[in-house]
């Protein structure tokens, strides 16, 4: 007696009812979970791979993110440092030019005091030691030239002195404002170029890692296809 079993479709293989029949039927059904098998690793394995790669975006979304955080962080540092800079120029200014108008002032107050002592004194002596008025006129008139020279002289050498001192105030200001300005522009390289050297090694490995997974996953369809063909 003869048995047929299913193979493809509607197509029936006819089996002798022996220990080969037996022996051929089992052999079938070995192929068959054999597939089953084998499409079950191809789905799994392209589940795997897909989960790799988006969490290689995934970390690289992160790692964007942070290095943007970053650097909004330090421009805000910067610009906070040169605003304070800044007003701590213009405090200083202000305070050069208060100084200055005090110093004005008070040289004059001295100026005329001593002037007024200076002719007072000299006026008093001339009068004690003279006694015709055309002497007494002559020696005041030259009282006062002589003094007006002297202190004309005096307060040209202060005005000099005093503005000098505040010509080298002010390149020393502006030699440490260029100072610091050079210190942050070369830090901000620095920390820029950190964090590109980082960002590129990472990327680089994932690029690596994701490569990986498909050549093997390329592989393992390769050896799917040549079993399918040779079944």
């Amino acid at each position: 007696m003869e048995a047929s079993v299913p193979v493809f479709g509607n197509c029936c293989l006819v089996l002798p009812a022996d220990s080969d029949a037996l022996a051929l039927t089992e052999a079938l059904v070995e192929a068959d979970t054999l597939a089953d098998v084998l499409a079950d690793a191809e789905a799994l394995v392209e589940a795997d791979a897909l989960a790799d790669v988006l969490a290689d975006t995934e970390a690289l979304a992160d790692v964007l993110a942070e290095t943007e955080a970053l650097v909004e962080a330090e421009t805000l540092a910067d610009v906070l440092a040169e605003t304070e800079a800044l007003v701590e120029a213009e405090t200083l200014a202000d305070v050069l030019a208060l100084t200055e108008a005090l110093v004005e002032a008070e040289t004059l107050a001295d100026v005329l005091a001593e002037t007024e002592a200076l002719v007072e004194a000299d006026t008093l002596a001339d009068v004690l030691a003279e006694t015709e008025a055309l002497v007494e006129a002559d020696t005041l008139a030259d009282v006062l030239a002589e003094t007006e020279a002297l202190v004309e002289a005096d307060a040209l050498a202060d005005v000099l002195a005093l503005t000098e001192a505040l010509v080298e105030a002010d390149a020393l200001a502006e030699v440490l404002a260029e100072t610091e300005a050079l210190v942050e522009a070369d830090a901000l390289a620095e920390v820029l170029a950190e964090t590109e050297a980082l960002v590129e090694a990472d990327a680089l490995a994932d690029v690596l890692a994701l490569t990986e997974a498909l050549v093997e996953a390329d592989a393992l369809a390769d050896v799917l296809a040549e079993t399918g063909s040779t079944r």
